[in-house]
């Protein structure tokens, strides 16, 4: 961890005091612009805890040269949580708050959080902590009564290296647009993971940034958070599940906000806004037909270990399937993961390195691109289900339920490939 410090970690923010021997969870809240931080905090203040200290880092941010209006904003917050901070403390739950700008060229989101997570590294370091959990939150979100507990002791219990938490938008007191928008949103991210599983990706979790939690020996392993400054929790997260022992914890969960934002390219906030503007009745997803592809791609991962010749194996799969993987050049990348792979869970371990959640997207996207426009969110996601298509939020009603219900073993690679591993 020292030497990760050193030489890639976000330079120190020098909170004190020193974490106390006993701290087993830092929580890490960037915050930029942000109205309703107090709400936020006050969740987590309320929030069940676990048999160790815990700690909430809130990093307020922002742009060198940014508008005013932002500096002016994130001012008003810093006061208004160090007078938070002040009237609120418990003996086992601390909160720091500290103010930071960001390079331009640089600021956002990922590294914002990086600041923040560099930084329960530290503190976890200096307590000889190298297994504590580091958990990450966002300031326009509240959380289930069980929230901290529960996260902890599904680290405990199952010895994860690092989670994904159930989160579920909420949408019941917003206006009738906005209420259908967000739930055909969240409709498509639970579909698109769920179409992941049935299709056998082991790989297929949740990324959200403001849901997902990571041991910070892992989070060091694994090079720590990027700088992106939009999908950084997707990017990080596929860094961190192919190491294992890698779960979603239902038994917590997240309240994230459904509010828009123009702040980035894609995500909750860009959706929305998008859904508000277009004034459109329907979001759109991605074809189920995809899934199928996928799925006789997947099925016959353990067939090329030993193939002298790959097309043979490739001829029954569909034309944007094969497509596809000759514009990755797969007859040379596979022979060079059949080189280094000296048995056959070697090789399909290194398989799925190679063809990992991002890549699975760009395969996603050309198929969408190519061959399978994509279809009503309702529609995909009833299909998939083999259920008829009717209300949306009865849809993601069964979604909802269907994630609560996953266990990570289900899509293992050991379960996947049982009659090989």
């Amino acid at each position: 961890m020292s030497i990760y410090l050193e030489r890639y970690a976000y330079p120190p923010l020098y909170i004190l005091p020193v974490a106390k021997p006993t701290t087993g969870l830092i929580i890490v809240i960037p915050v930029f612009n942000e109205q309703h931080t107090i709400t936020a905090l006050n969740s987590l203040f309320k929030s069940d805890l676990p048999p160790v200290n815990t700690e909430a880092l809130i990093i307020i941010n922002q742009p060198e040269h940014c508008d005013k209006t932002v500096k002016h904003q994130n001012n008003h917050t810093l006061n208004e949580v160090k007078n938070w901070i002040s009237l609120n403390q418990k003996p086992y739950l601390q909160f720091f708050v500290t103010h930071i700008t960001l390079p331009k060229k640089h600021a956002g989101v990922g590294l914002a959080r990086k600041a923040g997570m560099d930084e329960a590294v530290r503190r976890f370091e200096e307590i000889n902590n190298v297994k504590g959990i580091i958990l990450c939150f966002d300031a326009d979100c509240t959380c289930s009564s069980s929230y901290l507990k529960n996260v902890y002791s599904s680290f405990k219990n199952k010895k994860l290296t690092g989670a994904s938490i159930n989160f579920e938008h909420t949408y019941h007191t917003l206006s009738t647009d906005k209420e259908e928008g967000i739930i055909q949103y969240e409709l498509h991210l639970r579909y698109y993971v769920n179409g992941l599983r049935k299709a056998g990706y082991p790989y297929a979790f949740h990324t959200i940034g403001s849901s997902m939690a990571v041991r910070a020996d892992v989070y060091v392993k694994a090079g720590g958070m990027n700088r992106r400054k939009a999908g950084e929790d997707f990017h990080f997260l596929h860094k961190i599940i192919p190491y294992g022992n890698y779960d979603e914890i239902t038994t917590a969960t997240v309240f994230p906000s459904a509010r828009t934002s123009d702040r980035v390219p894609f995500g909750t906030g860009k959706a929305m806004g998008d859904w508000l503007h277009k004034k459109e009745t329907d979001m759109i997803t991605y074809h189920p037909q995809i899934f199928k592809e996928l799925e006789a791609l997947f099925k016959i991962v353990p067939s090329f270990y030993a193939t002298p010749d790959p097309q043979v194996l490739l001829k029954p799969l569909s034309t944007g399937i094969k497509a596809y993987l000759a514009q990755e050049n797969y007859a040379h990348v596979l022979s060079n993961i059949q080189r280094q792979s000296t048995n056959l869970p070697t090789f399909i371990h290194r398989w799925f390195n190679w063809f990992n959640g991002l890549r699975t997207l760009h395969l996603v996207h050309y198929l969408r691109n190519n061959y399978y426009p994509s279809i009503a969110v309702s529609k995909a996601a009833a299909q998939l289900l083999e259920v008829k298509e009717g209300d949306t939020e009865k849809l993601l009603g069964m979604y909802r339920t269907l994630d609560k219900n996953f266990k990570a073993d289900q899509i293992s690679l050991k379960h996947l490939y049982s009659e090989f591993l």
